[in-house]
């Protein structure tokens, strides 16, 4: 299949073989502290080969799996029975053979043993700017979201997922590389002065040439990766395209998505490589411009106010069109907005969540129909969410709950363990870590562009056999900037055992000429939509909380010293014993998060 256009092709990469563009380069620096991360060449290619084998026997049981009851009926007639097959002992009419179970396999909920899922596809769609309270398995109105609704009904459900930031870029980057924003560095595009030239313009942050993607680690392990996206804060230029065979940035909106999406998987059906395939829409996104009928059931009756109007301009024009007139038409004089218009804008936002969800149907319905559907792991998720006046802003440039919870949701092949409802925070950044463990893949044995160190941890346990993800702080930035200040400010949310903790260092004051940061401390158990402040009233709380921001950026600290060692740069020798001492080096695994402070309540979940 020809690349469409819009389509990026990693530069020299090849199907199945990992990319080998501009900024791979031999590791052979620092030999002693690399030996662990030198991987030959025909280590990969017995890989490949092995999950090539692996994927054409699934293949091969879901022909044969389809087949029986035919042969079945072939060989009762012969015998002159002719009610139809009669189903094994113990085995009630109808059911399918499960597929063999590999030794070592994850033992499910009631002792029921899972598969092995290697060399299965992994599919993950990303709908962008989705908060998870409008979705409908997380307690939406039931006519919302009808196709995620049934989706969850046959996926493991995580009913407390953060993204790391309320931004589509470096969202997406922590989830490709199980990296902290501040580590891998993306964030989306800026305009201002670059630091280092003077000259004003779009500053992009690039992820580093050392840090390997989620579509590298799996090129190399000999899947096809597609990616197909509305583009926009998913460029190229940021480093998104490394490792897909074919990634595509064009504005088109869901619709042509999913039609560009289902003509890949009937391709990607019928080859006998194992995929992932990554797929991503802005249709949810801003301007909110639903076809008319979603946005007569779901906005306001009634309204006039400052918004009036404006639907009619931005109607009739195309996805990019109207993305182009975001600041000009839709957005204009936002700042005069109030409660009148976030009921307004909340209800255009929930007619474009409609219209998606019934649009996505279409592209589930692709896997069904090309037979895929169950040799898949297909996760749903989003970036981030939104925010509609609830804390004096809109759009998605805070750390409160509208716009860091998300759904998540993760259906393994044949949809088992479906409706599993998970209660513990997880992180975006988790996932990662997560479908290659599920995936079984070796990363030890795979030539990568440098050594895997990531920060999320896997819940591939809490998928197979229904255990609570363990308790752990989850960390979320915001970064910005602020006239007169660095090139980037912070907001800090942490998350621990029901509570959290937001450092504001964007907001700050100066007292007596020291930037003083505000700090809010929320109990979300009683205050799910974070409008009461704790922090004085619960000083010792928050100390510990300040404490864990300390050592969250101490960590990051460590972990861009690490960065630069695996960039072939240097570093002191206190941070070097510092990196050895946290089990940095030599190993494809961060080093623990700080233990989290202990808080009283004791609950299981945080919201």
């Amino acid at each position: 299949m020809a690349a469409p256009a819009g389509a990026v092709a990693a530069p020299g990469a090849r199907r199945g073989d990992a990319q080998a563009g501009p900024g791979r380069r031999s590791r052979a620096s620092l030999p002693g502290l690399r030996a662990a991360h030198r991987v030959h060449r025909v280590h990969r290619v017995h890989r490949v080969h092995w999950v090539h084998w692996v994927h054409w026997v699934h293949r091969s049981l879901r022909t044969l799996r389809s087949l029986l009851p035919l042969l079945a009926g072939l060989a009762l007639a012969a015998c002159g029975e002719s009610d139809g097959p009669r189903p094994a002992d113990g085995a009630a009419a109808g059911d399918t053979p499960a597929l063999p179970v590999a030794p070592g396999s994850a033992v499910g909920a009631g002792g029921t043993a899972m598969p092995s899922l290697a060399g299965r596809n992994l599919v993950i769609i990303s709908l962008d700017t989705l908060r998870a309270d409008d979705v409908t398995p997380y307690g939406a109105p039931a006519a919302l979201s009808p196709t995620l609704q049934h989706f969850a009904e046959q996926a493991v459900v995580f009913e407390h997922a953060r993204s790391q930031a309320p931004q589509t870029a470096p969202s997406h980057m922590s989830l490709f590389t199980s990296m902290y924003p501040s580590v891998h560095g993306v964030q989306n595009v800026q305009h201002g002065t670059d630091p280092e030239t003077g000259r004003d313009g779009p500053l992009i942050e690039a992820l580093p040439s050392s840090i390997p993607t989620l579509a590298e680690v799996l090129s190399a392990a000999g899947y096809r990766c597609i990616g197909l996206t509305d583009g926009g804060n998913l460029n190229a230029a940021h480093g998104f395209p490394r490792g897909f065979e074919v990634y595509t940035t064009e504005l088109a909106g869901v619709e042509r998505q999913v039609e560009e999406g289902r003509r890949w998987i009937e391709e990607l059906a019928a080859g006998s490589q194992p995929f992932f395939l990554f797929w991503h829409t802005y249709e949810i996104h801003a301007p909110y411009v639903a076809p008319r009928e979603y946005v007569d059931r779901w906005a306001p009756a009634g309204y006039h106010g400052l918004f009036e109007g404006r639907l009619d301009q931005l109607e009739g024009l195309d996805f990019r069109q109207r993305f182009a007139a975001m600041k000009s038409v839709f957005w204009q004089d936002k700042e005069k907005f109030g409660w009148p218009e976030s009921a307004y804008l909340h209800g255009l936002y929930r007619a474009g969540v409609q219209y998606t969800d019934g649009v996505l149907g279409q592209l589930l319905a692709a896997f069904e129909q090309h037979g895929v559907y169950d040799d898949s792991l297909v996760v749903v998720l989003s970036d981030h969410g939104e925010e509609f006046f609830e804390h004096g802003n809109w759009q998605h440039d805070q750390v409160f709950e509208e716009c860091l919870r998300v759904p998540l949701m993760l259906r393994l092949p044949g949809g088992a363990r479906g409706g599993s409802r998970l209660k513990n925070p997880v992180a975006l950044m988790d996932v990662m870590p997560t479908v290659l463990e599920l995936l079984e893949v070796d990363t030890a044995a795979l030539a990568l562009p440098g050594p895997l160190h990531l920060q999320g941890k896997s819940f591939a346990s809490s998928v197979t056999a229904g255990r609570e993800p363990a308790l752990r702080p989850i960390y979320s930035e915001y970064r910005a900037d602020r006239k007169g200040g660095p090139l980037y400010d912070w907001q800090i949310a942490i998350f621990n055992d029901g509570w959290k903790f937001i450092v504001d260092e964007i907001r700050g004051e100066l007292v007596d000429g020291v930037r003083v940061n505000k700090s809010v401390l929320h109990d979300l158990r009683k205050d799910p939509d974070e409008q009461e402040d704790l922090s004085a009233e619960r000083a010792d709380i928050a100390g510990r909380f300040q404490g864990l921001r300390s050592e969250y950026k101490r960590n990051l600290e460590l972990f861009a010293g690490l960065e630069r060692l695996d960039a072939g740069g240097e570093i002191d020798a206190a941070m070097l014993e510092q990196l050895r001492g946290l089990g940095y080096l030599g190993t494809t695994e961060g080093p623990a998060a700080p233990e989290p402070p202990a808080l009283p309540g004791g609950a299981s979940g945080d919201g």
